[in-house]
């Protein structure tokens, strides 16, 4: 491997273990040649059977390393390619599911170049989808395109800060930040929303990050993924960690009067915006076929988001 100093960027890819698709996401970066000096970092997240250095084998890949991280869950998979050190100055998440397309590495190099004042970035992603799969009508609604498979687009041509007109945080599955956070001891919370977690902290402490359009990837949906069931049950993880989160800033916030008074006020608050979501889950099964099951999906969101923010031991436990 390159010694780090010289090292531009490292490409970390956690995988639970799904061999042929990380190997598409290798044949990906291998057929787009780059000047750049760039490793891959693979990290087998306690798959069974183990990933094997011969299986990830890609001619094109210039320097490749396969850690292992035996407790499961991506933040540990993530926090191990980050302990073991040796990365570039930039350093890129990518899941195992992801298509890289022509000139990926470079448009992400040019981009943390020509923005010096932003240190976490993302691009565009789009839905790959499985061959042989029918698509159900409710596939098409942005919340399922975000929530369910991941999506980032903001929609604008122009570059636009987090938190600006636009998401505090990008898609976990295709962003990249300055390995000078993690140098400072930044790390993966053991949350299931780790990669949020991680910029929104960051970004509360006055890490800038940014949406640059030009950077594009696919997202290739695993034929597991598209079911309503999966849909829902992310809707609830998601709305509950979202609370935690927001809490959890909140109490590290000046304690100004009118803050002070927020915080009174706050259960109030939840209480009525939970019984309106209760409402929204009634009405959302009026709703036509294909915006039924994101409705639900929204309101089950909003209702684990405010019960999370009234439950009396919230915000004691995201690392």
């Amino acid at each position: 491997m390159e010694s780090s100093r010289y090292l531009a960027l490292s490409i970390v890819i956690p995988t639970p273990g799904r061999v042929e698709s990380l190997r598409a996401v290798l044949a990906g970066l291998a057929a787009r040649p780059t000047n750049e000096i760039y490793e891959v970092v693979v990290v087998d997240n306690a798959s069974e059977p183990p990933v094997t250095e011969d299986a990830l084998r890609t001619p094109g890949i210039r320097s490749l390393r396969l850690l292992r991280e035996p407790q499961k869950g991506k933040c540990f998979a993530l926090n191990r390619a980050l302990d073991e050190g040796g990365l570039g100055e930039i350093v890129a998440v990518v899941d195992d599911d992801m298509s890289p397309p022509e000139g990926w590495i470079d448009l992400v190099m040019n981009a943390t170049r020509r923005l010096p004042q932003y240190e976490i970035f993302s691009g565009k992603s789009h839905v790959v989808w499985p061959t042989g799969v029918p698509k159900p009508a409710w596939a098409e609604e942005p919340l399922a395109q975000g929530l369910l498979f991941s999506v980032f687009d903001t929609r604008s041509d122009t570059d636009v800060e987090f938190g600006v007109r636009c998401p505090r945080f990008p898609s976990g599955n295709h962003f990249w930040f300055r390995r000078t956070l993690t140098d400072a001891g930044a790390r993966f919370p053991v949350v299931w929303c780790t990669e949020a977690y991680f910029v929104v902290r960051l970004g509360a402490v006055g890490h800038r990050g940014v949406f640059v359009p030009e950077v594009r990837i696919g997202h290739r949906i695993q034929p597991e993924l598209v079911d309503a069931r999966k849909f829902l049950e992310r809707a609830h993880k998601i709305g509950r960690e979202m609370a935690v989160l927001d809490v959890g800033l909140t109490k590290h916030k000046p304690a100004s009067p009118v803050a002070r008074l927020r915080g009174h006020l706050r259960p109030l608050r939840a209480f009525l915006e939970l019984c309106g979501w209760t409402g929204a889950l009634c009405l959302a099964y009026l709703r036509s076929a294909r915006r039924r099951l994101p409705a639900r999906a929204q309101a089950i969101w909003g209702i684990e988001y405010c019960r999370a923010r009234l439950h009396p031991s919230l915000g004691g436990t995201a690392g």
